[in-house]
């Protein structure tokens, strides 16, 4: 009898650094909020902020492709440094005719990301990776 493995788990964790809190792109706000490794700070920003926005059953990922600019829950993820990892395919020319394919993987910040890769990641063209916080920034922001 064959197990049919469910590989959006993969995308579900969360992570740190000494500098970073890293989340996976599957992740729901609520799954957010049970996970003992998010810092109570964040999970106060989600509850106080996000929670307004969006129903905490949504995932980060689906919030920051079609959040408003001018909300303040965008305003509070860009003071608390939030960067989007993203990596898409990119055709490179080599010795002048031939041309290979390679993976580009960059990491940007929120604003960046919404400027430059929103619409490509809706198109299908560009894939989200993780999303990271800075602790830092966490840190400094007082609620």
């Amino acid at each position: 009898m064959a197990t049919e493995l469910n590989t959006n788990d993969d995308f579900k964790y969360v992570m740190q650094d000494t500098s970073h809190v890293y989340f996976g792109k599957e992740l729901t706000y609520e799954e957010m909020m049970e996970h003992n490794d998010i810092p109570f700070k964040f999970k106060a920003i989600i509850s106080t902020f996000v929670s307004k926005d969006v129903p905490l059953q949504k995932k980060m990922v689906d919030h920051l492709l079609y959040m408003d600019t001018s909300s303040f829950t965008y305003q509070v993820y860009n003071h608390i440094k939030m960067e989007v990892k993203i990596f898409y395919k990119e055709e490179k020319v080599i010795f002048g005719k031939k041309t290979k394919e390679h993976w580009v993987h960059k990491t940007c910040t929120l604003a960046s990301f919404v400027e430059k890769y929103r619409a490509s990641v809706i198109a299908g063209e560009v894939v989200i990776e993780d999303i990271s916080i800075s602790k830092l920034a966490l840190m400094m922001l007082s609620l």
